[in-house]
């Protein structure tokens, strides 16, 4: 049974690109990617616990094959786009008391309480 699923714009934008680069349809480019992920994630030269294991702390990235290296950047990448719920938490205290740090008009700039 075909279910629905929410992809961001910048991904339907990637995904459309190359559907229409590959004369695929957008669904039939999602699920070659699809198997070419699981693909990779069986693949010997890729172990995606070890990913995990990186991003948590508990093993050294330089101890991953490049194409898990690959994965790991990706995946770091991809969770800088959206915070995590602790650096909400983070940012949210910050504003409250008045601090940041952040672009503003294409520079960076530093806020206090005793600069405002």
């Amino acid at each position: 049974m075909a279910k629905t699923i929410k992809l961001d714009d910048e991904l339907m934008e990637l995904v459309g690109r190359e559907a229409d680069m590959m004369s695929r349809s957008l669904a039939g480019q999602v699920r070659h990617w699809v198997r070419i992920g699981m693909s990779v994630e069986k693949s010997r030269f890729f172990d995606q616990s070890r990913i995990v294991e990186a991003l948590s702390g508990k093993l050294s990235p330089d101890m991953l094959t490049a194409e898990e290296q690959e994965s790991y950047v990706d995946t770091l990448f991809d969770a800088s786009r959206s915070g995590t719920p602790e650096q909400d938490r983070f940012f949210a205290d910050r504003r409250r008391k008045g601090l940041g740090a952040g672009m503003r008009d294409g520079a960076l700039t530093r806020e206090s309480a005793d600069s405002a």
